[in-house]
C-alpha cells in the first residue's frame, strides 16, 4: 500500500501528539491500565489510535498508519526512553497497600525527615496584641 506525502504527515502528527498532557484520554485509559493485561503497550497503542480518530482526526487511515509503522521504524530518541523511564510505575491501591503493610519502600515517594527546624528562632519586634478580655480592663 503506498502511502502519500499527506498520509505520512498524518502518521507523523500522531506520533507527535502529546497523549499525556490529553485529560480526556488520561481519564479513559486509566480504567484499561488498570486491568493489568497482558500486553500493555498494544492495548495503549490501540487506545491512543482509537482516541485519535475519534477526536482529532477522523479521517486518519490506522491500517495505513500500522503499515506505515512497520515500514519505518525509526530508531528510538535516548531522550524520550530516558523520560519514560524516569516515571514512576502506576499501582493500584492494594498494590500500595500490600507495599507499606510489609514495609516496602514506594518507588517516587519524597521522604521528608522527622525532625523539626533545628535553627534559633528569631526574638519578637513588636508587643504582643492584646487579647479581647484585656483590652476591657485597661479602658
Amino acid at each position: 500500500m503506498a502511502t502519500t506525502n499527506d498520509n505520512i504527515t498524518k502518521f507523523k502528527q500522531f506520533d507527535r501528539y502529546n497523549f499525556e498532557t490529553d485529560n480526556q484520554f488520561q481519564s479513559g485509559v486509566a480504567s484499561l491500565l488498570n486491568n493489568k493485561q497482558e500486553n500493555e503497550a498494544d492495548l495503549l497503542l490501540r487506545a491512543k489510535l482509537f482516541y485519535y480518530t475519534k477526536v482529532v482526526d477522523a479521517s486518519f487511515n490506522v491500517d495505513a498508519y500500522k503499515s506505515w509503522k512497520n515500514e519505518n521504524q525509526e530508531p528510538v530518541n535516548e531522550q524520550e526512553s530516558a523520560i519514560e523511564d524516569d516515571k514512576p510505575p502506576r499501582f493500584t491501591f492494594q498494590e500500595l497497600v500490600d507495599m507499606i503493610e510489609k514495609g516496602i519502600e514506594i518507588p517516587g515517594i519524597k521522604q521528608i525527615p522527622n525532625v523539626l527546624n533545628e535553627g534559633t528562632p528569631s526574638k519578637a519586634k513588636m508587643a504582643a496584641r492584646p487579647k479581647p478580655w484585656e483590652t476591657n480592663k485597661q479602658e
